[in-house]
């Protein structure tokens, strides 16, 4: 069976080979290849063992590459972990835009967004424990919490966005989008925590599709 295609991470990463680059360009391609060779291997790690439970060696083992060279391209473990970070994040973003891109009117956009929160939890489990590792340490990091703040407060202007759009095209109610968006997100997170701890407590589906259903009456039109 071929393995889903990743949002978060290609399930390998692949560096191409260009004969045109010079010497120095092509040494920041191989730093860049190794870059995300050690964080890939470092998401797959935490998503097994968890934010404390792991040493640099279980990074490298899984990259194939020494403790060294992690050293060299990361200074310190927060460091590495802080970039983990940033990269997840950018990765799911820039999926979620692409697929918004494709597409130009705001009711599939409105469901788009609502499908792909949802469908992280099924599709991307190891994205979820990660993430919510990582939400343990913005008390004391706060360069994570910067990073989870961008996180939260971008899906939160994208939803406002859509629900602008359609407001202005007169498809959507003449709704508090900001509101909507922040009222989403909390169900969305807490759908899915109760969802990780719990997956027999509910349906998580069903709950899903009412909550998507619930979304949509509150903002749409009825003709």
């Amino acid at each position: 069976m071929p393995q889903k295609k990743s949002r978060v991470f290609q399930t390998r990463v692949v560096v191409k080979k260009n004969n045109k680059l010079n010497r120095a360009q092509r040494g920041k391609q191989i730093a860049s290849y190794r870059k995300r060779q050690i964080t890939r291997a470092a998401y797959e790690i935490i998503a097994e063992k968890g934010y404390y439970n792991f040493t640099m060696m279980d990074i490298a083992k899984r990259a194939g590459v020494s403790s060294g060279l992690i050293h060299h391209y990361f200074k310190d473990k927060e460091n590495m972990l802080v970039n983990l970070l940033r990269e997840m994040q950018q990765n799911v973003r820039s999926s979620l835009e692409r697929a918004l891109e494709r597409e130009s009117d705001p009711k599939e956009k409105l469901g788009i967004f609502v499908d792909q929160g949802f469908n992280l939890v099924e599709n991307e489990k190891e994205y979820i424990y990660v993430t919510f590792d990582f939400l343990t340490q913005i008390k004391f990091n706060e360069r994570m919490q910067r990073i989870l703040s961008k996180l939260y407060r971008g899906y939160r202007e994208s939803l406002s966005s859509i629900l602008r759009e359609g407001k202005e095209k007169g498809i959507f109610r003449d709704v508090d989008e900001h509101y909507i968006a922040t009222i989403f997100s909390s169900i969305l997170l807490g759908l899915e925590q109760q969802y990780i701890v719990d997956n027999t407590a509910f349906f998580y589906r069903e709950y899903a599709a009412r909550v998507k259903k619930f979304i949509f009456d509150m903002v749409l039109i009825e003709k």
